[in-house]
């Protein structure tokens, strides 16, 4: 599959509803808008299978939202340079849970990124860490300290403590 068919079928599933919706309440920094949701963009990524040079396409549209989002479902290897270049967490949520959390080094990845000044770049390296877990607790509890005061992963930090808590009873 190229670019331009997976702008094809954007185009055909567009939701215009949920389009809307999103520029209005989220405030997404992308110019372009379809409103797939995560099942139509999962459809795409089967048909489309794994290809690199389609992943690469993907992300750099950089102005399209389903571009950034089907682009971690394609790549056939985690891109944990992409984490770095993400403009919103739910680019950051498909990028951990798609991709990033096969990485060899997902732990060291994650730890990192939570430790990171820039916020969306900490939330990207909590959210890594939930889909880590239960193998990365100590690393998670580390970060947890941290990261509880920022006001943006506070909220984050919560929800891991929580898991921690949860797999440590089982």
């Amino acid at each position: 599959m190229e670019l331009r068919e997976a702008k094809q079928h954007f185009f055909a599933l567009r939701n215009g509803l949920l389009a809307d919706s999103l520029r209005k309440q989220c405030s997404l920094p992308h110019k372009l808008i379809f409103g797939l949701n995560i099942i139509q963009l999962r459809e795409i990524a089967t048909m489309a299978g794994k290809d690199s040079a389609l992943a690469e396409a993907l992300w750099a549209d950089s102005d399209c939202r389903e571009s950034r989002l089907l682009a971690p479902m394609v790549a056939p290897e985690p891109q944990p340079q992409w984490l770095s270049e993400v403009r919103s967490a739910e680019e950051a949520d498909i990028l951990c849970h798609a991709s990033l959390r096969r990485h060899p080094d997902a732990e060291a990845i994650a730890v990192k990124a939570a430790a990171s000044e820039n916020p969306l770049l900490s939330y990207a390296g909590l959210r890594l860490l939930l889909n880590l877990l239960p193998g990365a607790k100590d690393s998670a509890r580390k970060a947890i300290e941290t990261l509880s005061a920022k006001p943006l992963t506070a909220g984050i930090a919560s929800q891991l403590r929580q898991e921690i808590e949860f797999l440590s009873e089982q």
